[in-house]
């Protein structure tokens, strides 16, 4: 009886270790559910999600339930969600011994905003060439240009030559994110667009009394130069070098304002004689005839400045251009060019790398100085030699008055005159004082300061009169001798 009552124990024991071993089991083994959330640096789209568990308990099931019709049995999955908004995912988590759920909020949010810019290129050689840029805040898979005429995907900025002038499109940027293959965002940006007129521009050169290599060949090249007026800026567009019958041609040009300049090239026969000039028949830029390229022209056609053979002196005239040019280096190699008070071309060469000018064979008298650079303003000034070395007058940068000079005079006097306005055509009279008009003259007066050459090899000997006829009237007394 004794040993029954024993081994009842031991059992009764066993059973109870039994027991404190599957509660400590359960204990260790129970489920406490838990979860991250980020968007996946895999796929890199803000719709698509890497969950990651971080549940304890050792769960050996996993059941996800993403708030939008879609589970999955995962232990850390990734999901598309199908639209932006704010969605209530579930994580249950279950083992042998228990089970636990935790339920979390997460907030999809797909920005996408579009726009763009768009700017016709008027240098590119191709007529109506414009380049796009986008201007896209947020993520997409998909870019569309409908530019009216053609189409293009995938790339944000772009360029589109148009076949046909003088016409509306309506240019469409597309952007589309997709979040499944059935679910997107689609964003559409559209602009109205002119495309402009192009036109065709030439003409021909001719020196002295010739033509270039027209009917025959004169033995030159010349190269002509194309600057589109923009505001108060002249831009450099094209460059042609010609040779047959001395006609230049620039083609499909932008509609526009423009200036054109023509030289020979180094190696031409009269390139020593004529000077580059512009169309206008001037050296110099800001004198130049503007063109309105409305239309096709083919008869702009300029005569060649031609040097003056009339240089006999024992003087010198040199200096720097940078007394006549705001400019900072000499890169460009500007030329220089002489004139008397006549406005007639003594002499012209290109400064040296150091930015000075030298001219010899100088007689006595007055002379300008000028040197062209397109698009810089040149301050002309005045030399006055008199045998006994150089003297410097003025130059354009002086204040706003007017005189005359030499007084007494001989032969002739230079009037200083500064215009306040728009290049013009004025009179001048020369009168004595009973009121007699000895000489009377139209004069052409630019806009800035003006050297005007009163000629008075005609002229009674005495006290005369000097009048220029504008909205000042102004009246110089000179004294001829």
């Amino acid at each position: 009886m004794m040993k029954t009552n024993k081994v009842l124990i031991l059992i009764f024991f066993g059973i109870l270790a039994i027991l404190s071993q599957e509660t400590i089991a359960q204990r260790d083994t129970l489920c406490v559910a838990n979860f991250s959330f980020e968007e996946s640096a895999t796929i890199g789209k803000p719709s698509v999600i890497q969950f990651k568990n971080l549940s304890t308990g050792n769960p050996s099931q996993y059941i996800w339930d993403f708030g939008d019709g879609s589970t999955s049995n995962a232990s850390n999955p990734f999901h598309y969600f199908p639209e932006a908004g704010t969605f209530s995912v579930s994580l249950s988590i279950s083992n042998d011994y228990t089970q636990d759920e935790i339920v979390k909020e997460v907030i999809i949010e797909v920005p996408l905003e579009i726009s763009f810019t768009f700017k016709l290129d008027s240098n590119y050689h191709i007529p109506n060439t414009f380049h796009f840029s986008s201007e896209i805040e947020g993520t997409y898979d998909y870019l569309l240009w409908d530019f009216g005429e053609r189409t293009i995907t995938n790339v944000e900025d772009t360029t589109h030559s148009y076949s046909k002038q003088d016409t509306d499109y309506q240019v469409c940027l597309t952007a589309k994110y997709y979040f499944n293959d059935t679910s997107i965002i689609q964003k559409i940006s559209c602009q109205g667009l002119t495309t402009s007129e192009y036109y065709n521009i030439g003409g021909q050169v001719y020196f002295g009394d010739s033509l270039m290599n027209n009917p025959y060949t004169t033995g030159d090249t010349g190269v002509a130069y194309l600057y589109r007026m923009n505001k108060n800026e002249l831009i450099p567009i094209d460059t042609n070098y010609f040779v047959d019958f001395g006609y230049y041609w620039f083609a499909a040009k932008l509609k526009s304002y423009y200036i054109i300049k023509t030289e020979f090239t180094k190696n031409s026969k009269h390139a020593d004689n004529f000077a580059p000039t512009y169309v206008g028949n001037t050296t110099q830029w800001d004198e130049a005839e503007i063109i309105n390229l409305a239309q096709d022209k083919f008869r702009e056609d300029l005569h060649m400045v031609e040097k003056k053979e009339s240089k006999s002196g024992k003087a010198v005239i040199s200096g720097s251009i940078y007394d006549i040019l705001d400019i900072q280096n000499t890169e460009s190699r500007p030329m220089v060019y002489l004139y008397n008070t006549q406005n007639e071309l003594l002499d012209y060469h290109p400064a040296d790398q150091y930015g000075d000018y030298y001219f010899d064979d100088v007689s006595n008298g007055h002379y300008l100085v000028n040197s062209d650079i397109t698009g810089i303003k040149a301050r002309s000034q005045m030399v006055f030699i008199d045998g006994k070395g150089r003297s410097h007058l003025k130059s354009e940068s002086l204040e706003q008055k007017h005189s005359i000079f030499p007084n007494p005079a001989e032969n002739y006097s230079i009037i200083e005159y500064y215009c306040s306005k728009e290049a013009k055509e004025v009179n001048m009279l020369i009168y004595n004082s009973n009121g007699n008009i000895l000489s009377e003259e139209s004069i052409q007066l630019n806009s800035g300061l003006n050297y005007i050459h009163v000629n008075l090899e005609n002229i009674s000997k005495g006290l005369v009169f000097v009048k220029i006829v504008d909205e000042q009237s102004q009246v110089f007394k000179l004294v001829h001798y």
